[in-house]
């Protein structure tokens, strides 16, 4: 399992029939693109993690009063809390809803409000555990997205220290992805470090995988959609050296090439599992 793709160099290098080791970096790269795009166009990530502060609307676009929280990331697990926004924007006062004040629909990954929510723009926000914890190929992964490691960031100081023990980690640095060739990361423990010159000057945030979460599976990522993933990664690495021809001739044989990464009836299955709001 590479980060929180959506399957394995592994299954595709089964489905192309090969086993030497000389794509594998290529075929992991197009895996991690053909997934950021999946989720991308399902406005949600699928791995199982930790989502903090997932800001929503209290308000619909005709300003009327939502009753609904549909969170991006389902199957929900379990909400750390549930907020709205008090105060004045300039200095906002972030209150606990009640747990009374609302109910839960854990597969949905929906929160309703029996009395309404308050109007407002980006004025609600969730801290939740989402996604799915296992894949249909039987790997556990737990993320956790978007955290602020402890160091200080000023420019010269290159290590720095996560919440907790992890097996992999990507590292965001003043707002860029930092290369993974820059960052040194044992396996198993809760600290990283910078190459030297690539000290971060402003922000630092990481996504890592928790250590040892390989283990128990309970919700599958649905097979339909690493099906695609798969089929279109494996459609991308046989074009790979056809860039820009829509066909080519071989021998009595010929190949036409389509134009989208994804046909119509993938494209109807990614669709099934986006999130978001009807007007």
């Amino acid at each position: 399992m590479y980060g929180d793709a959506l399957t394995t160099v592994e299954r595709i290098k089964d489905r192309l029939q090969i086993s030497a080791s000389t794509w594998d970096a290529l075929i992991e790269v197009m895996i991690k693109s053909v997934t950021a795009r999946i989720e991308q166009m399902c406005g949600r990530r699928f791995i199982q993690g930790t989502f903090t502060n997932e800001l929503h609307d209290g308000s619909d676009a005709y300003g009327s009063q939502r009753m609904y929280l549909i969170l991006k990331n389902a199957p929900v697990q379990s909400i750390a809390s549930v907020q709205y926004k008090a105060g004045t924007e300039s200095a906002p006062d972030w209150t606990d809803f009640d747990e009374d004040e609302y109910e839960i629909d854990y597969d949905a990954g929906v929160v309703r409000f029996p009395l309404g929510l308050p109007r407002g723009f980006r004025n609600v926000r969730v801290t939740y555990t989402g996604g799915f914890s296992g894949t249909s190929y039987e790997i556990a992964n737990y993320w956790v997205f978007n955290t602020v490691p402890d160091g200080d960031v000023d420019g010269s100081n290159l290590e720095f220290t996560l919440p907790e023990d992890a097996d992999q980690v990507v590292v965001y640095a003043d707002g860029m992805r930092e290369a993974p060739a820059n960052i040194t990361h044992e396996e198993g423990s809760d600290t990283f470090t910078f190459a030297a010159g690539r000290a971060p000057v402003s922000t630092l945030a990481a996504d890592y995988l928790r250590a040892g979460s390989s283990g128990d599976v309970d919700n599958l990522l649905p097979s339909d959609l690493v099906d695609v993933c798969e089929r279109a990664v494996t459609a991308l690495f046989k074009r790979r050296e056809s860039e820009g021809k829509k066909s080519e001739t071989f021998q009595e044989s010929s190949i036409t090439w389509r134009d989208s990464m994804f046909s119509e009836e993938d494209r109807a299955t990614i669709k099934n599992y986006r999130r978001g709001y009807s007007l």
